[in-house]
């Protein structure tokens, strides 16, 4: 386990690491643009995109902290830091919420006296953000699915809302073409309810698995369980984690004739069965049966 662990750690690694530098590759070119052409919304995009490579060394590190085998400080592995390191991506978008509504604060008021000059090169480096930031969401979307990385997947909706920061952005600077100076206000506040919106959408996404809300499993499950033979019925069934990692504990209980040798085979029986209808759904699976005899004196 140890061993696929690390190998899905330089996996993620190696995605974040070619992220990061496309992000970065994207940034500078907004920031650059948006400095010696006066608009600021392609300014404050550039500074978003620098948020995402942010966010990509601080997935190496979650990544690297996720994959730690079980210790004895941490008995059932580090794979909540997976999840921490998603809900501070989430943290990051309300900063860049913060940091464009601050930017936008002159305008808002009225106080700005210059504005965006329309221009080819413009429109052009925000053509080459909205396709460099397609292209390394749809690449993040499928590792993270592939590796069942949370911190992959949020990373990629991060990048995913930067595009559509950018059509915003790209509308603005056709605006200042026309001399439509207001698109810039309209804009501003689309982006900044986006970012807050991906936040929080990512923050609940996180919170269920590290405040250990159950997740959906099927009854039929459990029912093919209780059709093995001389197992009488599974009860206080409970699960938490994703599809990344997972803890199941059960009581199972079991004809009371049985010697421990049989129970303990029918235990074994019942936990590969339900690896086995589990093994798409979910990668580690950490499995804890209860054995219990059926008969009179029985006491949970």
């Amino acid at each position: 386990m140890h061993l696929e662990l690390s190998k899905r750690e330089k996996e993620i690694k190696k995605v974040l690491i070619i992220t990061f530098f496309l992000n970065l590759i994207v940034a500078l070119i907004k920031i650059l643009a948006g400095i010696e052409f006066n608009f600021i919304s392609l300014r404050s995009s550039g500074i978003e995109s620098i948020f995402d490579g942010t966010s990509n060394l601080l997935g190496i590190v979650t990544i690297a902290l996720a994959s730690k085998p079980r210790d004895r400080r941490h008995n059932y592995g580090h794979h909540k830091f997976e999840n921490v390191g998603a809900l501070i991506i989430a943290f990051m978008l309300f900063g860049s919420a913060i940091k464009l509504g601050l930017d936008y604060h002159d305008l808002i008021l009225g106080t700005q006296t210059k504005y965006g000059q329309f221009g080819l090169v413009p429109v052009l480096s925000i053509l080459i953000s909205m396709a460099m930031s397609f292209g390394v969401s749809t690449y993040e979307g499928r590792k993270g699915r592939e590796l069942n990385s949370q911190i992959l997947t949020a990373d990629s909706n991060h990048t995913f809302g930067d595009m559509i920061i950018s059509f915003g952005v790209l509308i603005s600077i056709i605006a200042a073409y026309f001399k439509i100076y207001i698109i810039d206000y309209i804009v501003g506040g689309l982006i900044i309810l986006y970012l807050i919106y991906l936040g929080i959408q990512i923050t609940l996404e996180n919170l269920n698995d590290l405040l250990d809300v159950a997740p959906i499993l099927k009854d039929k499950y459990i029912s093919s369980l209780e059709d093995i033979k001389y197992v009488r019925d599974i009860h206080n069934f409970r699960a938490r984690g994703n599809s990344t990692w997972m803890q199941i504990d059960f009581h199972l209980l079991l004809e009371p004739d049985l010697s421990l040798s049989q129970a303990h085979d029918i235990a074994h029986t019942v936990e590969d069965r339900l690896r086995l209808m589990l093994k798409d759904y979910c990668r580690d699976i950490d499995i804890l049966i209860h054995m219990e005899p059926d008969d009179e004196g029985h006491k949970d």
